[in-house]
């Protein structure tokens, strides 16, 4: 049988992911809650691989584990609960979750702010979404998730100019710009399909 050491063994599972392979990669993080169940990074890995596989209210319980037993008081947790909560649409128990986790950040991690505007905006308030997503963007102006959603909103506001501006920004940076879970084709794709919306706006403004 094969030993391999605790950072190995994850660089595996997170092969196993990319490959989507789940099940042999919750088999091999179940190795690592074996030796020890309160395993913060195992517990981590479990919470991934049932949120990629779309069981929400599984994945919920191994974050609910390690925020009760930190008292609440990790920000990355607390993010990911609240993320695990808008995907169940419980916006109001989210909000709460995001809250928390931009206190304690004291408002300067542009991911958890841009989740916490979303959050916002499912709530109907899309002024408030506005201004985080651009509050956001300040801190990191690279995060394609941040100006991909940025587009987005300027559009559904009808504010075309702001829309083309960061458009022309991300072809400008595009070698720059950084992605988390998604390819750079998948906003490539996305910020084509705006440049068009725009154009066939300014074909119907004319007529």
């Amino acid at each position: 049988m094969a030993h391999y050491t605790h950072q190995s063994l994850i660089d595996i599972i997170e092969g196993l992911k990319d490959a989507g392979k789940f099940a042999e990669a919750l088999r091999m993080v179940n190795q690592l809650l074996t030796k020890d169940p309160t395993n913060e990074e195992a517990l981590l890995q479990v919470t991934d691989i049932q949120y990629r596989q779309g069981e929400i209210s599984k994945a919920a319980k191994a974050i609910d584990f390690l925020n009760s037993t930190n008292n609440n008081q990790v920000p990355l947790w607390l993010y990911i609960k609240g993320v695990l909560e808008m995907e169940k649409n419980n916006r109001k128990v989210a909000k709460q979750f995001l809250q928390k986790a931009l206190v304690l950040t004291q408002s300067k991690n542009h991911e958890i702010m841009r989740c916490y505007g979303l959050c916002e905006y499912r709530y109907g308030n899309r002024e408030k979404w506005l201004e985080t997503l651009e509050d956001a963007f300040a801190i990191n102006d690279k995060d394609a998730e941040i100006i991909y959603n940025l587009i987005e909103l300027y559009l559904l506001e009808h504010n075309y100019k702001k829309a083309r501006k960061m458009i022309k920004y991300y072809h400008t940076h595009h070698q720059y710009i950084q992605t988390i879970d998604k390819d750079m084709e998948y906003y490539d794709m996305k910020i084509l399909l705006f440049e068009k919306f725009i154009e066939t706006q300014k074909v119907l403004d004319k007529k």
